[in-house]
């Protein structure tokens, strides 16, 4: 069994050669592993007819000197077949310059010479499964993403078309990265960012929310000279750290955390282990549960669901602590003095909700961030449309898609992509002919 539940399923190795003693002992080699089921071939038209019977083979080894069609042309072939299968070539020394010809035309993942060695072939195999069960992992995660949009179209009805409007664009996404198995973190990435969108379409209170804390959470973990790694970790937790409210009610949501009575109050603070609960089952977000369920533990220990303190609650769980109270605090204000208020209502929160020891960083990010709050006599508002957008315009307020999805948040410098976008998405899903943005006085 799978780490999921599963059952674990040998890769199928299809080993294709016209000479009998070499498939036995390529077998025997192979039948020595666990991992793997092995299918034979004793010529290019057999090792087809075995693909057209077995959809679901992960490596295909190949002589390459075989009478009829040689290992290139039916590794060839094959892959018109079964493009995410792995394909190696056994070949003579005579042959290495026809070997790595097919391998510059895409046709083969890598040639091995004969004879082989053992351990050098075993680890070849061992790595095109591996890459492999990489491919057919990201396919899995991404039908668990769509199975998952289909459930949030069953908990609120009226959010359906968007949820579906969603879920075609994952599926797009993951048709082309499908097909282009080196982007398989950037699958990752996008697909957070897609689910972020999701949780801001559940929670329109206050808009922006989950991508301004992820951006400040990011920036506070740069500055503190974390690897790349973590700054990447803890902005998509923050990106999805309130995705345990998917599951609340529109009362539920409507109300402000100080208003909620003792009832609402508990089932409130259940959305931090609703939320890490809904991604445990994917691995590669595990970590990120655990910041999830942490990020409302207070520093002195006050807080929920485990009353952690100090140390005890993880790094990133006291960033996004931060920047989740931080930014619900702009919203308290009116713009043009929400940032200094901002800051004073933080200094009441250092030692006691928050870690003291993050303040010198937070003041050292939170201002630059979100400086586009702050106005002044040389910066004035100005309405354009889509196609007037120019260069070095910022966005006065977030701009939304005319079915509501999110598309950049207010304070966003375009530049030549973003503006490429804007007008593509404005053709597809239009929305109000005119954005505001705010420009030099003196270009006016």
């Amino acid at each position: 069994m799978s780490e999921h539940g599963e059952v674990f399923v040998p890769v199928k190795v299809l080993l294709v050669d016209d000479e009998v003693n070499i498939t036995k002992s390529l077998r025997r080699l192979l039948s020595q592993e666990d991992d793997y089921e092995i299918l034979v071939g004793n010529s290019g038209d057999e090792g087809l007819v075995q693909i057209r019977e077995n959809e679901d083979i992960g490596v295909i080894i190949s002589d390459q000197r075989m009478p009829q069609m040689t290992g290139v042309e039916f590794l060839g072939e094959a892959r018109k077949l079964l493009p995410d299968a792995i394909r190696i070539l056994l070949t003579g020394y005579a042959d290495i310059e026809a070997s790595i010809a097919a391998i510059n035309q895409g046709a083969v993942y890598r040639y091995l010479t004969k004879p082989w060695q053992d351990d050098e072939l075993l680890t070849a195999i061992a790595e095109a499964a591996d890459h492999f069960r990489l491919v057919r992992e990201n396919k899995r995660l991404n039908a668990l993403v769509t199975r998952q949009n289909a459930e949030l179209q069953d908990w609120n009805a009226r959010l359906k078309q968007r949820v579906l409007d969603q879920t075609s664009q994952i599926r797009e996404k993951s048709d082309s990265l499908a097909e282009k198995n080196k982007q398989l973190r950037s699958s990752f990435s996008e697909t957070i960012e897609a689910l972020s969108g999701l949780i801001e379409m559940r929670d329109r209170k206050v808009p922006g929310h989950s991508r301004n804390t992820a951006e400040l959470v990011a920036a506070m973990a740069r500055e503190m000279g974390l690897s790349a790694e973590d700054v990447r970790s803890y902005r998509s937790a923050a990106l999805l750290h309130d995705i345990g409210k998917i599951g609340m009610t529109d009362e539920l949501l409507s109300k402000d955390e100080g208003l909620l009575d003792e009832a609402e109050l508990i089932e409130y603070q259940r959305h931090v282990i609703r939320g890490q609960a809904a991604i445990d089952p994917v691995l590669e977000l595990r970590d990120l549960g655990l910041l999830i369920r942490h990020h409302h533990e207070n520093f002195d220990g006050s807080g929920f669901p485990d009353g952690l303190a100090k140390e005890a609650i993880p790094l990133g769980a006291r960033l996004i602590a931060v920047a989740n109270c931080f930014e619900a605090k702009l919203h308290h204000f009116a713009e043009a003095e929400a940032l200094d208020e901002a800051l004073k209502e933080m200094a009441q929160e250092w030692g006691t909700r928050l870690d003291p020891t993050l303040e010198k960083v937070f003041h050292a990010t939170a201002k630059a961030l979100f400086s586009h709050l702050e106005f002044t006599a040389e910066v004035v508002e100005r309405k354009v449309s889509p196609k007037e957008l120019v260069v070095g315009m910022q966005l006065r307020h977030d701009l939304h898609s005319g079915t509501g999805v999110l598309l950049l948040k207010k304070g966003t410098i375009f530049d030549e992509f973003g503006i490429d976008a804007i007008n593509r998405c404005f053709m597809i899903d239009p929305f109000e002919r005119e954005i505001t943005v705010l420009i030099d006085s003196q270009e006016k």
